[in-house]
């Protein structure tokens, strides 16, 4: 409380200065004080301001210090981030135009398309040489179900035949 009450006079002694102060100039705007004095009595109100109060400044003044460099930091990185995705954009689309011209050269390659050419002939037919052998093994197959048929159709007869014989003569 009385290191309140100090500083408290202290402005009121810088007050009566600046009150006091002679009028200079045309306007009479301007006045001048002992600037020794003037000094002496904030040097004598910083020395009883609280340790407290000299902190929170300190801290204060850190604080912005922190940001700015935190800010300035933020920027470095967000340049250099540009910076890399314009390099790496400028990658993409040089490897994109390598992949084309590739792609054109092999298309364009006449040892490429020959092959390509040979290796479906081949295929096409060794696939119809499997539908012969498939269309061949059918027939058979249904030669043989039908012969089958008919031999089981022709023991049928002869039994009815038989059966019919056997009836009459019995």
């Amino acid at each position: 409380m009385k290191i309140d009450l100090e500083i408290m006079d202290l402005f009121k002694e810088l007050e009566e200065i600046v009150e006091h102060a002679p009028l200079k100039g045309l306007t009479r705007k301007y006045i001048s004080i002992d600037k020794e004095e003037v000094l002496s009595i904030i040097n004598d109100i910083k020395s009883l301001m609280p340790e407290e109060v000299n902190q929170a400044i300190w801290i204060n003044r850190e604080r912005q210090r922190i940001i700015n460099e935190a800010k300035e930091e933020a920027q470095q990185i967000i340049a250099q981030a540009n910076q890399e995705a314009q390099i790496k954009a400028k990658e993409g689309e040089q490897f994109e135009e390598n992949l084309k011209q590739q792609f054109d050269d092999i298309v364009e390659s006449s040892e490429v398309v020959e092959s390509a050419r040979l290796r479906a002939s081949e295929i096409i037919n060794k696939a119809e040489a499997y539908a012969i052998e498939v269309r061949e093994g059918s027939l058979e197959y249904a030669e043989d179900v039908i012969s089958s048929v008919e031999h089981n159709l022709i023991e049928t007869l002869e039994m009815v035949k038989r059966n019919k014989r056997e009836l009459r003569e019995g």
